[in-house]
């Protein structure tokens, strides 16, 4: 009966050394991933050109001919401006050229963004992608890593419509970018 005994405390012993470890764990990864930077910014998209505001998404190629924003192989690129705020004669603090390709099934769109900041305390770029929805009020990204200040992070980002729509002449998008290192 004590071997028994002995065996069950043991057990009992390296079951709760075992939780403890992988709870001490969770904890540190939850303390490491607890402290972040969250940067805020404007991103102004025109697509149609206006004296001042030149447009800043363009198809480039299209392999079946279809001109049409949704077709599938076609292919754009971008240039938006990065500015502090919403008024499109605020501070511009960086561009952002990037891709974006329509996917065939739904409205949405492969996007990848260089987003290039030029701030006293940001100085860098920050590469991100996403699966971009058109008709969403707002879209999560994905930060892989960046250059400069931003060297070494991830994180993620959201954005959310500002001003504009997707079916007038401009759009402005509130980009809340949170990043670890």
């Amino acid at each position: 009966m004590t071997i028994v005994s002995t065996k069950l405390q043991a057990c009992t012993c390296l079951l709760v050394l075992a939780v403890a470890i992988s709870f001490s764990g969770t904890v540190v990864d939850a303390k490491r991933h607890s402290k972040f930077k969250k940067l805020e910014f404007y991103l102004h998209e025109q697509f149609v050109d206006e004296p001042g505001y030149p447009v800043t998404d363009v198809l480039v190629a299209s392999a079946t001919g279809n001109t049409s924003t949704y077709a599938f192989g076609n292919l754009g690129i971008s240039e938006q401006i990065i500015r502090e705020g919403v008024s499109n004669t605020s501070t511009i603090i960086g561009r952002a050229p990037g891709t974006y390709q329509p996917n065939k099934e739904n409205r949405t769109f492969a996007l990848y963004k260089l987003l290039t900041l030029q701030t006293q305390e940001w100085n860098g770029t920050l590469v991100v992608f996403c699966d971009w929805l058109s008709d969403a009020d707002s879209n999560e990204w994905t930060v892989v890593g960046g250059t400069g200040t931003f060297r070494m992070v991830r994180g993620y980002a959201i954005n959310t419509i500002a001003a504009g729509t997707s079916a007038s002449n401009f759009l402005t998008l509130k980009w809340e970018v949170f990043l670890y290192r």
